[in-house]
């Protein structure tokens, strides 16, 4: 028996309520993994469940989500005095009754709504005033947040709202994420003694203003800019500890990043221009960078050519939309995966990495681009393109690329519909071709994965595509997923030709999976059937 439970003379059993027992503390971090509406729902419980949703140190105030409202006495998309008075009675029982607030977060709709009123009506007088009073009840409510130990502010700011300047005192808080407000230039002592974390998304950020905060804060692990403005040049100084950076969008034509800190694990940087490359740096300064995110249509053979021998400590790479790289050459024996993604320019890739566990290219499997892959490790190839793409030339390469691996885990092959009407279904492949050339048996592999995307293959294409794959590989399992409004008509082309290409090549397969398609009991026969006939 439960030593928590006791039995009465009648016969019942007295269960004691040791939930209840827990200290506020503890039962809030509890309800803490709750959203705001169910966690105030608990109040019904009882009397102490009330006091705790009370004093919830957790407060989430979106115009979307407000718990207390029924969703019939405010539009979705507009801050309605109503809203605006249920916070402030909240935020001031916090400051009365000087409460621990851990976390805030305040999101105001992007609609140009403004106490019910379409912007366009209001008059520009009428319009200013409702904004000010607005901003002062945010002003009012971050004080609050502040004095009160603040840890995490989350803020989605109404229209032309600026961040005040109270809150570069907070020296409780740990994150800071601001979205679509201004942060105008300070002329004081910013004292984030605690902050960790700092993520700006579309914000107006005056340049003096942004490079002070981030050589001020010290503690600075995790700093992200995304579609910013107001500044053009950003410094990461010699004494910031920034271990994540990420920079998407935010520079102008001619802006700069100039790092001087050692302590970068995660680069992730993205721009629009196609004639420089923005990055200036110092020997030595990215020995510890792990991951490198580029998306970047001005970086140069030279540019990656020079940064790529300084990441001595490089596991990911992720190159995007680099149209201007021609010719990748990379030996590091800690990188472990490598994404090349829509670099159409390239022509020759060279890979010198023992550790490499997983490659993905994404784009036309151009025949003129040559790619040569070496790994000690067992690997995992991925090749998303389009059909076109895998003729008699495409299968050769694809053979070719494994020929340098050690061992191969699993091979993906994803066929998008990126392509014209006149290039659909155009899967071909003939041995004969090849003339002389050999590039040996298939390679065994443990598992091959297919992807259809949105479109249809013919019989002749579906064959054409499984006697080039058996030509270059021998798969234990393979695995085929259809992106389809209708796939029970591919599957059974599929089965049917699978059929014949693993008889024709003798292919002892051992499995063959659908994972994501909800076969009819036909097919569900049918697969039991071919599985029988091949001895899997």
């Amino acid at each position: 028996m439960n030593p928590d439970c006791k039995e009465t003379v009648s016969g019942q059993l007295n269960t004691v309520d040791r939930f209840s027992d827990l200290p506020d503390f503890l039962v809030h971090h509890i309800i803490s993994f709750l959203d705001t509406r169910e966690a105030y729902r608990t109040c019904i419980l009882s009397k102490r469940w009330a006091h705790i949703s009370a004093t919830n140190p957790i407060l989430e105030f979106h115009y979307y989500c407000e718990p207390k409202l029924p969703c019939r006495y405010w539009p979705s998309k507009e801050v309605s005095a109503r809203l605006l008075g249920y916070i402030d009675s909240r935020m001031q029982r916090y400051a009365e009754d000087n409460l621990r607030i851990r976390t805030l977060k305040l999101r105001f709709p992007a609609s140009n709504r403004v106490f019910g009123c379409d912007v366009e009506d209001i008059e520009l007088l009428e319009l200013s005033r409702k904004l000010e009073e607005l901003s002062c009840k945010v002003d009012e409510w971050i004080r609050i947040a502040v004095r009160n130990q603040v840890a995490r502010l989350d803020l989605d700011g109404p229209i032309n709202y600026q961040l005040p300047a109270i809150l570069l005192s907070a020296k409780s808080l740990r994150e800071l994420y601001c979205m679509n407000v201004k942060i105008p230039y300070y002329n004081g002592a910013i004292n984030l003694a605690s902050l960790q974390t700092l993520k700006l998304i579309s914000v107006d950020v005056e340049e003096r203003m942004l490079n002070h905060i981030i050589s001020s804060c010290l503690l600075l692990k995790c700093l992200s800019v995304k579609f910013c403005f107001g500044f053009k040049t950003i410094v990461i100084p010699c004494c910031s500890q920034v271990k994540e950076l990420t920079l998407k969008y935010s520079l102008p034509e001619n802006g700069t990043i100039i790092l001087e800190s050692s302590y970068l694990t995660c680069f992730q940087f993205s721009d629009s221009y196609d004639d420089r490359w923005p990055i200036m740096l110092k020997p030595g300064l990215l020995r510890n960078l792990r991951t490198l995110d580029l998306f970047s249509s001005g970086i140069t053979d030279g540019d990656l050519g020079k940064l790529l021998p300084e990441l001595a400590s490089l596991e990911t790479l992720h190159l995007f939309n680099c149209r201007r790289l021609t010719m990748i050459r990379i030996s590091n024996v800690q990188l472990k995966k490598i994404y090349l993604d829509d670099c159409h320019g390239l022509l020759y890739v060279t890979v010198d990495a023992p550790s490499l566990t997983k490659f993905k290219y994404k784009g036309d499997f151009d025949p003129d681009c040559i790619i040569t892959i070496s790994s000690q490790a067992s690997c995992v190839l991925s090749v998303h393109t389009i059909p076109c793409c895998l003729d008699t030339l495409g299968f050769f390469k694809l053979k070719q690329l494994m020929t340098g691996l050690r061992s191969c885990n699993a091979l993906k092959i994803w066929l998008s519909d990126d392509y014209d009407e006149s290039e659909r279904d155009d899967i071909k492949f003939d041995e004969e071709e090849l003339g002389d050339v050999n590039l040996g048996p298939p390679r065994d592999i443990t598992e091959l994965k297919l992807s259809l995307y949105d479109q249809n293959l013919s019989r002749s294409s579906m064959s054409a595509f499984l006697n080039g794959l058996f030509w270059t590989c021998r798969p234990d399992i393979i695995s085929f997923q259809f992106f389809l409004h209708e796939p029970d008509l591919m599957i059974q082309l599929f089965m049917s030709e699978l059929e014949d290409m693993a008889n024709c090549w003798e292919h002892p397969l051992k499995r063959i999976k659908f994972p994501d398609a909800n076969c009819s009991n036909t097919l569900e026969s049918k697969k039991v059937d071919l599985q029988l006939r091949l001895h899997w």
